[in-house]
């Protein structure tokens, strides 16, 4: 597993390799928060230190390593043949790279240290990525279908956005499980329209063909059993990020309903896929949630503050998660320190 000092070489080799739209990403992010920062009323962050709820801080807190436990385990049930310790690195590392550089470079993380300390092929880890976000999009869809429809009558001007991204999502899952049963039919009609469009030059896309290639070529039992298994831990694991994100409404004392917040929850995971975000969705999720808070009531001047203290709990969290590949690797080296020393 990586060194402290080897994620800080992969942290300068990356800002090293900016391409032009990776600044863009960056002067977006500073230029959001700026934004967020300006509708902030820094005496309100007083007022809401003082009626902070350290219950519901801890609560969050324990919800967080929950996450990444089950986010864990999500991989380890779908990739086989491998520790579940060893996914849990691999995670931590995939979860602090993708907070604290992009969701790209978590992504290739990922993968890269699957194959380096696992070997497992990069096809098998990128197909497994695919189920799982499957899985995600599909629970997603689901609390969002359910949570909108209560929420409706509040939510009048994000009301054809969510019958939008509904049918988004539900088109995307269908190309999805069309891919499975077509197989290299689909995948061939799918690159000759977008090679009509000249679509296919772009990296973005090229990509998405190689997915959806890999996807076709693997079995189709094989496939419809790891469907399943995605599916049932997306669902406990979406189901904890509600819990999780809830924990905000508990920790500031929101005058906000449980429906509301899986609303917001839901726009803010469909958020984090669009590939704009660096720094864990900096500026992006800050000023989206001050709006979408916005939607139920809570005013501009609160919610600014409210995001700025949400984003140092964030960083301040993953930061503190990173202590888990230290202290593995300490008790890995005392267990094997102390087999050597009963087997002399």
């Amino acid at each position: 597993m990586p060194t402290f000092k080897e994620l800080q070489i992969l942290m300068i080799e990356k800002l090293r390799k900016l391409s032009l739209w990776n600044i863009v990403k960056f002067l977006l992010a500073i230029g959001l928060v700026i934004f967020v920062v300006k509708k902030t009323d820094f005496a309100q962050i007083i007022l809401l230190s003082k009626r902070l709820s350290w219950t519901w801080l801890s609560f969050r807190a324990i919800f967080f390593i929950i996450l990444i436990v089950l986010k864990s385990f999500q991989y380890y049930s779908l990739i086989g043949g491998v520790h579940y310790k060893d996914v849990l690195n691999v995670v931590v590392w995939q979860n602090a790279i993708s907070n604290f550089i992009s969701n790209s470079a978590g992504i290739a993380s990922y993968m890269t240290m699957l194959k380096a300390e696992q070997n497992v092929k990069l096809t098998r880890s990128g197909f497994t990525f695919v189920i799982v976000k499957f899985g995600d999009l599909l629970t997603i869809c689901l609390y969002l279908i359910f949570s909108a429809i209560v929420v409706w009558n509040q939510i009048q001007p994000l009301q054809s956005l969510t019958i939008l991204l509904v049918l988004g999502i539900l088109s995307g899952l269908g190309i999805f499980l069309i891919t499975i049963l077509l197989r290299e039919r689909f995948v061939n009609f799918v690159e000759r329209i977008l090679a009509w469009l000249k679509l296919d030059r772009f990296s973005l896309v090229s990509r998405g063909l190689e997915m959806l290639r890999s996807l076709a070529e693997e079995n189709q039992q094989v496939i419809f059993s790891l469907l399943r298994t995605g599916i049932f831990t997306s669902l406990i694991y979406m189901s904890a990020t509600m819990v999780y994100a809830y924990t905000i409404i508990g920790i500031f004392d929101l005058p906000i309903g449980i429906w509301s917040s899986i609303y917001i929850t839901t726009l803010l995971q469909l958020v984090s896929f669009v590939p704009i975000q660096v720094l864990g969705g900096l500026g992006v999720s800050d000023l989206t949630m001050v709006y979408l808070f916005g939607i139920f009531g809570i005013s501009q001047a609160e919610m600014s503050a409210i995001s700025l203290g949400v984003r140092a709990l964030f960083y301040t969290m993953n930061a503190l998660m990173l202590l888990y590949i230290p202290i593995n690797a300490l008790i890995q080296k005392k267990k094997r320190k102390d087999y050597s020393n009963a087997s002399e």
